[in-house]
């Protein structure tokens, strides 16, 4: 691996790597690896590809997060209308120097709570991979942000969002879920179980279809990676605040 640069970010320092045997290339923040793919901006990593399938119905998407760029030029590329919200412009420039995004994709250096409540637009779709070192996904994706993600969707509209998970034990991604599925929207978790410090993906589909929904999910189930398991999220106690599993079953 040789290291392409060195560049001072918000939340650490950012390297860019490069494999010498396979090309592909590395955007690496603080401890944390936020991109992996091929010179061009085709991501080389499962829960990318993930967000892309689930996305595939979709015309016009926002992205919130930008790091390497890889999803928005994934779908630019298939002919969607993608706008990237970052709070960082540095993630731009990096994405578009080292990773291929396309320089015709609108680019919006906010903070992505800011932007929601500020946007009047509605989407096709939203998906949120956001992050990276001392970022709180709980504290970060409250009840009120989790409503203006899902505000900002037209009525068939969808949403996935990836986050960071310790342990088995991490209770964000089922209260996150619970409260993206507040009002208009159904939420189902896309888990490692048993592996530590691991993606978990939560995507998102208008409850009023249902038929639909369970038919979609069915089959984009069978498109995830081995190792990741398809489960609802599991339900706070009212009285203790412990998680009880709710429903869960594999892909």
């Amino acid at each position: 691996m040789k290291i392409l640069g060195r560049y001072k970010g918000k939340l650490g320092e950012i390297e860019i790597w490069e494999s010498e045997s396979t090309g592909d290339r590395l955007y690496r923040e603080g401890e944390l690896f936020q991109s992996q793919s091929s010179a061009s901006g085709e991501s080389r990593l499962p829960y990318v590809k993930m967000m892309e399938a689930f996305l595939s119905d979709a015309k016009s998407i926002l992205l919130l997060g930008c790091g390497g760029g890889n999803l928005a030029t994934m779908l630019a590329r298939q002919g969607k209308c993608v706008t990237i919200v970052d709070h960082h412009v540095l993630s731009f420039e990096l994405a578009e120097r080292f990773f291929g995004l396309p320089k015709a994709i609108p680019c919006v250096v906010a903070d992505f709570k800011d932007y929601l409540l500020a946007e009047t637009r509605s989407f096709d779709g939203i998906a949120i991979d956001v992050g990276g070192p001392g970022f709180c996904f709980e504290e970060q994706f409250d009840p009120a942000t989790c409503h203006s993600i899902t505000a900002r969707l037209k009525p068939s509209g969808r949403a996935i969002l990836n986050m960071l998970v310790a342990t088995d034990f991490d209770a964000a991604p089922d209260l996150i879920g619970g409260d993206l599925s507040e009002g208009h929207m159904a939420s189902w978790i896309f888990d490692q179980p048993g592996r530590l410090h691991r993606n978990v993906v939560i995507a998102c589909l208008p409850r009023v279809r249902r038929a639909a929904n369970r038919r979609y999910m069915a089959k984009f189930s069978k498109t995830v990676g081995c190792g990741w398991a398809l489960r609802r999220p599991r339900r706070p106690s009212q009285e203790s605040g412990a998680v009880v599993v709710d429903i869960a079953c594999t892909s």
